[in-house]
């Protein structure tokens, strides 16, 4: 009896122990987030260069506070091959507060999908396109950012001095299978196309407890 019970429970760690080391294959493509420069804004605010959709101007309080935050992304190909991503379709980017629940929407947009018969005409891939060689990083050369509430009095938000999370999810997959399909015998000298959704790191970033504002307002009027 003595005896089962050893083996049983030696099976029993086992598979736990299996368990425990089993961890999800690394993904074949994946977004290298940072910031850039982050500027904030004082009252209300025009609409920032790298949003290219919204309202011309943002009403706000005279004393709320608005983050601009430009974002530097790189396209990381960890597999071996050269890899052509075409134009993205969809990118959600979201923000969490450490000790807060739930996730704020940052930015959710979606573009229009390829011109089919264009693509198959050309003879390689264009600036539309993203060619990452294998085991490289290339450098996304949109513009791209998000436009977060600091300080907005009339809800009790307050952000000053708190640490902020953001995760960015962008869909590829603009090219139909069987395009990709023909598009890799016609390009296959440049690389292999490549569909499906990408993630970004987690990319942390503090809010200072004084954050140095600016009337925002000034840059539309000089424009």
């Amino acid at each position: 009896m003595k005896a089962a019970s050893f083996v049983f429970l030696l099976a029993v760690c086992s598979v736990m122990t299996l368990a425990q080391n089993v961890v999800d294959p690394p993904a074949d493509v994946t977004i290298g987030m940072s910031e850039d420069t982050p500027e904030y804004c004082l009252g209300p605010y025009p609409r920032p260069r790298f949003l290219f959709q919204g309202p011309r101007t943002t009403q706000r309080g005279p004393d709320d506070i608005t983050l601009w935050l430009p974002l530097k992304l790189q396209y990381e190909n960890h597999r071996v091959d050269t890899i052509i991503l075409p134009a993205w379709i969809h990118t959600l980017t979201q923000m969490t507060v450490p000790g807060q629940n739930g996730a704020t929407v940052l930015r959710n947009a979606r573009n229009d999908g390829m011109d089919v018969k264009r693509v198959m005409a050309m003879s390689g891939p264009d600036a539309q396109f993203s060619i990452v060689a294998g085991g490289k990083n290339t450098w996304y050369t949109g513009l791209e950012g998000v436009v977060i509430p600091v300080l907005e009095r009339s809800s009790g938000l307050d952000l000053r001095g708190k640490t902020i999370q953001i995760v960015m999810t962008r869909d590829f997959r603009s090219l139909e299978p069987e395009l990709v399909k023909n598009l890799n015998e016609k390009w296959k000298a440049f690389g292999t196309s490549w569909v499906g959704v990408v993630k970004s790191n987690t990319m942390q970033f503090q809010i200072p407890k004084e954050p140095l504002t600016r009337d925002c307002m000034v840059t539309l009027v000089s424009q």
